[in-house]
């Protein structure tokens, strides 16, 4: 059931935005240059990947992500949800910009000169996104965070609807030429991860964790553990497709962490 709006949020949510809007152009800014100055930016690119479109169109919804990010603030219904928001946000851009910082990957496709409407807001992008920031897409995490705001205030028809545009931002990350495929999923999970992190309902899972003293789940962390290091040795054994091995592998880690520290809350159930 939808909680009660609270009065007031939308003065909360204005609040978050002049922290959070300054902050991310200083933050993504900051790492543009400094990878700028360095030499041993690599990349990391998929072969099938240099038959992917250029659809200079899809700049439109590519863009369209900023005018969410603040729409997004109106839906909360109470402060918590607009808090739990906005640090869903904040963390995303935290851990994308420190993994930018920490091992860089450049863009490597040369993008043709557009003219016309889409040409002019290719350049007025360009103006602020460099190509040396990929992965994990800080385009991708915050699409995950503000999706799951609007799906989660949407029904019938409009839920379709914010299915569909929000795919067809996920696409213009590849269609634009901004971003390689390794990009996505690894942005995705960023996303993923700050949901979890911050739920709507219930403690942050973090909040309480601690060792547990319980041999059956002492023994069940073990069993996951072993299975996560297995899919994510394997996944950089075999490299390419072997790589969505790493997926199950985090996944399986994450069931670990639960059964040895967090416990309950890490699993976000209802009763």
């Amino acid at each position: 059931m939808q909680a009660a709006r609270e009065t007031g949020l939308w003065k909360r949510g204005v609040l978050w935005l002049l922290l959070l809007g300054p902050l991310f152009f200083a933050s993504y800014g900051f790492a543009n240059w400094l990878t700028a100055q360095r030499e041993d930016v690599g990349s990391l690119v998929f072969a099938w990947e240099s038959a992917m479109p250029l659809w200079p169109w899809s700049i439109m919804p590519y863009w369209s992500i900023d005018l969410l990010y603040g729409l997004s603030f109106l839906l909360p219904a109470t402060r918590r949800e607009m808090d739990r928001h906005a640090l869903r946000l904040l963390t995303a851009q935290v851990i994308c910009v420190a993994c930018f910082l920490l091992w860089p990957l450049r863009f490597t496709f040369e993008r043709p000169e557009l003219d016309g409407f889409f040409g002019w807001m290719f350049d007025v992008l360009m103006g602020f996104d460099k190509p040396f920031n990929q992965a994990p897409s800080l385009h991708i995490s915050l699409l995950v965070i503000i999706w799951a705001r609007f799906a989660g205030a949407s029904r019938g028809l409009t839920r379709l609807l914010v299915d569909l545009w929000a795919a067809l931002i996920a696409a213009s990350v590849l269609t634009t030429y901004q971003h390689h495929f390794i990009d996505l999923p690894t942005g995705a999970l960023v996303g993923l991860l700050c949901l979890w992190l911050w739920p709507d309902e219930g403690p942050a899972p973090l909040a309480s964790a601690r060792l547990t003293t319980s041999p059956q789940r002492r023994c069940l962390a073990l069993l996951y553990g072993l299975a996560s290091l297995g899919c994510i040795a394997l996944a950089l054994r075999l490299g390419g497709a072997g790589l969505w091995l790493g997926w199950p592998g985090l996944a399986t880690a994450l069931v670990a962490l639960n059964y040895a520290f967090i416990g309950p809350a890490g699993f976000q159930k209802h009763a």
